[in-house]
């Protein structure tokens, strides 16, 4: 089956292969020269397109920390300085236009200490690279614990950096996290932290040393709750990946965790390193093991593999990204849908399982007919039936099954059925369980007359034979009242339907007054007591039969029999008084008042009758039933986020077969349930894609053979949403500020606040907020040519959000000395003074040739330095002058001036005077 790609998706993909052939071109011909014990001048061959500038990079094997240069794009030649003697260094250097980046060239050089000519490595070009379609969320897992040891801890930085340096990094291409872990785990970095790979790189090549011991299992547990999430920069859609580093067996089980990973589309590789447990590295890492498991038994042995591992990850990403393209079906759907035991309210839903991995199944029924409710159960991945209660009667649904690999679901197999209608027998002979305690409460008084009291006896007599008497079923008492009520016979006197018809046929006409009331209060006291054979727990009905008003207060004493749980029907004759009868009746009336206009007119609601008598009995039944199944206990709420929260409850004194879970919004009193099935040996469950600041109603039931218990009930209040911002970057840099920019954080921001300070830990902590939900501010104020960490954390009305970091680097106050002035001129020298440009002067170049031509010489003073001489010139002869200040980022702009030599002669007649004198 074929599913389609999301149409942002498809887009963001046709975008990215139709600019492959744009992408900014690479330098060349990348060369080192020694000049010194400690520096380097590197040259390269400018790109033959237009480009903004260049970008260097220079890593070193120990843990000093990488260094930037960014230059102009006329430059083709630059020194590297202050390098440590017999240290290795990788220098990568890329050309840049606007936000795009070329690949970069990568060069490696060691100065061996004592040899001034030292040796440099030609520069290479063998770095693998991914193709530039591989996008990914890449997260490595490290293994940061004791017995890796600082000094192999290096190994595992350089590992980590050539592969993720091996993809295009960018907020819309290739993410990439660091997770550190050993008794506990810590984000290093999260997927949104650096979108430029120097950036990220650096960040590699800077990481601590954690230490501790290997506690696995919770490390990848972690990552799917900390880090492969869409709050934590995971991003729907996109091919992801986890490389896990580890050289010990772990402390805790891995397998479940691995698993539970594998199955929200995450591929594991593994890379084992000296004393990692081989069969724990396959229960880890994807299948096939062959791709995804790599084993060597020292670290300096990780370079054996590297090349492979990085292979098979760009491989692995491509091919993800194409089945998301293609819409191959990423969860197997299961198969063979039956639906069984169809009853009034229920069904069974049974399948076969999915033959791929999964984490559960969805079942919806969906009542074809229009405003009816529909129901979703989630149930887990190792059940395959469901007994689907509380439907409609009488009503079709379509049942549809889906698979699910975290919440990605496969195509549905779907069913359709219709409940049973629901069955009212009109003898009430609903099983051989059917129980009931029946009062008749019969109006004897002088209004009736004897002819029409014989039709009430007839009347009677069709009730009592649709009931099934008997001690331990149906039990039938008869009362008989006027001005004074009468046991005809009490609920324990006839133990079978021959003996309660006889007794029904024989009993005498009374005569007298009206008293309802009277004969209500009588029916409560005297009747539906023990002694007279009234049970527990057993449904209680009295109908009642009366052709007049009562000539009592009657209101007070059918309320009284209702709260004993006495279901009462009412038939009124000739006179009866409409009002009165509902009112001592129960609702809703349609089905428990029933009016006839003449004794002869019985036999018309004999019927109808009967069927309610005999529904509110099965009802009743129900009830009690319900009230024996025992619910759970002590409803409690925890781990409460934005979008979910844990329900977790107490298992009653009862072996309970499942729980069943549903939740809706408080407000929603007529939504929609979601519900959850939970196994009996289970008493807590996650409810999932909740809405932030929300109160949900949430019904926990025990699920028995006979049915599910009432409700356990509660409610709890989702967190405002929060995370942190995206896409965080520096722009705009100049010599005392820089724009900083990101992509709002989740949920209702009320402000931003940053605090920045210089790496260098020299100033102090300096704060800012935005006006309002702002996504950008400009810093001022700052130190030139400084780098700041910059912190911008989202301000919700509960409180201040996670914080994200970025490093922005202010420019170089650049310029140019002023006020050139020449002094002292001999015939072959003069001398130059002038006032220093401003910033931090590395040195000054004096440049000067004959302004009539000739050969252009320079020298250098120190940056402190405002003076110089000028040797060997031409006499008389004027020269140009140009005075330029380096910097550490480049020059500025020189400072002219002209210069002349003097005279060979006038010199002489100098001398010569001063001798004559």
């Amino acid at each position: 089956m074929k599913i389609r790609l999301s149409l942002a998706l498809a887009a963001f993909l046709a975008a990215l292969l139709s600019s492959i052939d744009a992408q900014v071109e690479p330098p060349s011909d990348l060369k080192f020269k020694i000049l010194n014990e400690n520096t380097v001048e590197m040259s390269w061959v400018r790109p033959s397109v237009t480009i903004e500038g260049f970008r260097i990079q220079v890593v070193s094997d120990a843990d000093e920390p990488a260094r930037y240069l960014s230059l102009g794009a006329e430059t083709s030649t630059t020194s590297i300085t202050n390098l440590t003697p017999d240290l290795d260094y990788t220098v990568s250097i890329n050309s840049y236009y606007g936000s795009e980046e070329s690949i970069p060239i990568y060069g490696q050089l060691t100065i061996q200490s004592s040899n001034t000519s030292g040796r440099v490595r030609r520069p290479h070009s063998e770095a693998i690279k991914c193709s530039v379609s591989a996008l990914a969320d890449l997260v490595f897992l490290v293994d940061g614990s004791w017995s890796v040891g600082r000094e192999n801890f290096k190994h595992i930085r350089s590992f980590i950096g050539a592969l993720a340096g091996a993809f295009d990094i960018g907020e819309d291409k290739t993410r990439v996290a660091v997770v550190q872990y050993s008794t506990d785990t810590r984000t290093e970095f999260p997927l949104t932290r650096y979108t430029r790979r120097g950036d990220l790189l650096q960040a590699i090549n800077s990481l601590p040393y954690k230490g501790g011991n290997t506690m696995t299992g919770d490390a990848i547990d972690y990552l799917l709750k900390n880090i492969f999430t869409e709050a934590a920069g995971s991003r729907k859609g996109f091919p992801k990946v986890a490389m896990i580093i580890t050289d010990g067996k772990s402390q805790d089980p891995v397998e479940e965790h691995a698993e539970k990973l594998r199955n929200i589309g995450v591929e594991i590789f593994v890379l084992g390193i000296k004393g990692a447990d081989e069969d724990e590295l396959r229960e880890i890492a994807s299948k096939p093991h062959g791709k995804h498991v790599y084993n060597v038994p020292n670290f300096d042995l990780i370079q054996e593999v590297q090349k492979k591992i990085i292979t098979e990850v760009c491989s692995g990403v491509d091919e993800q990204l194409s089945s998301l393209v293609s819409g191959e079906e990423m969860v197997e759907p299961a198969s063979n849908l039956q639906v069984t035991e169809i009853a009034s309210k229920s069904m069974r839903v049974t399948w076969e399982p999915s033959p791929g991995e999964i984490t559960g199944y969805k079942v919806t029924l969906i009542p074809m007919v229009p405003g009816m409710k529909r129901q979703e159960l989630y149930i887990g991945p190792t059940q395959t039936s469901i007994n689907a209660r509380d439907l409609s009667p009488e009503t079709e649904y379509e049942i549809s099954l889906f698979a699910l690999k975290g919440l990605t679901p496969s195509e549905p197999i779907l069913d359709l059925a219709k409940t049973q209608p629901v069955r009212v027998s009109t003898e009430c002979s609903l099983g051989v369980d059917v129980q009931a305690d029946v009062v008749l409460l019969v109006d004897g008084s002088y209004s009736i007359g004897l002819k029409n009291f014989a039709k009430v006896r007839a009347f009677l007599e069709v009730l009592v034979t649709s009931f099934d008497i008997g001690p331990n079923k149906i039990q039938i008492s008869l009362v008989q009242y006027s001005r004074d009520p009468h046991t005809e016979f009490a609920l324990n006197t006839h133990n079978d339907i021959n003996a309660a018809v006889k007794a029904v046929r024989n009993f005498p006409y009374r005569g007298g007054s009206t008293n309802t009331g009277k004969a209500m209060t009588y029916v409560r006291e005297r009747i539906f007591i023990p002694a007279r054979g009234a049970r527990d727990n057993i449904p209680r009905v009295m109908v009642l039969i009366t052709d007049g008003k009562s000539s009592d207060s009657f209101k007070d004493a059918a309320t009284k029999l209702r709260n004993i749980d006495v279901e009462i029907f009412a038939v009124g004759v000739k006179d009866a008084v409409r009002s009165e009868l509902e009112a001592i009746a129960n609702p809703p009336a349609d089905t428990h008042v029933y009016e006839v206009e003449d004794f002869d007119a019985f036999q018309r609601i004999s019927k109808e009758l009967t069927q309610s008598i005999c529904l509110r009995i099965e009802q009743e039944l129900l009830k009690i039933k319900k009230k024996s199944l025992l619910p759970p206990q002590d409803l409690r709420f925890s781990e409460i986020t934005s979008r979910s929260f844990r329900a977790t409850w107490t298992a009653p004194a009862a072996a309970v077969l499942s729980y069943l879970v549903r939740f809706r919004k408080a407000e929603d009193v007529t939504g929609d349930y979601v519900s959850l099935i939970v196994s009996g040996d289970t008493t807590t469950s996650i409810l999932p894609n909740l809405y932030p600041v929300t109160t949900y109603e949430v019904n926990v039931f025990s699920q028995y053979d006979k049915g599910d218990s009432f409700p356990l009930t509660g409610e709890e209040t989702t967190l405002e949403e929060q995370g942190p911002v995206g896409n965080l970057r520096v722009t705009e840099e100049t010599t005392n500020s820089f724009r900083v920019s990101w992509l709002a954080a989740p949920g209702s921001v009320i402000r931003y606040r940053l605090s920045y300070v210089p790496l260098s830990g020299t100033g102090e902590i300096l704060e800012a907020q935005t006006i309002g939900a702002e996504t950008t501010i400009v810093l001022q104020e700052l130190f030139p040519i400084t780098t700041y960490r910059v912190s911008v954390s989202p301000e919700y009305a509960s409180g201040i959000g996670n914080e994200m970091l970025v490093d922005g680097t202010t420019k170089e106050v650049r310029g140019s000395p002023r006020d050139l002035r020449v002094f002292e001129e001999t015939i072959s020298t003069m001398k130059l003074a002038w006032q220093a440009a401003p910033g931090n002067v590395l040195q000054y170049q004096i440049a000067y040739k004959p302004a009539e031509g000739g050969e252009r010489k320079e020298i250098f003073v120190k940056g402190d330095t405002t003076k110089a001489m000028l040797k060997n010139l031409q006499p008389a002869t004027e020269y140009e002058l140009f005075v330029t200040a380096q910097y550490s980022t480049g020059v500025g702009v020189p400072l002219l001036g002209t210069g002349t030599t003097l005279e060979e002669d006038l010199l002489f007649h100098v001398c010569c005077d001063l001798y004559i004198i």
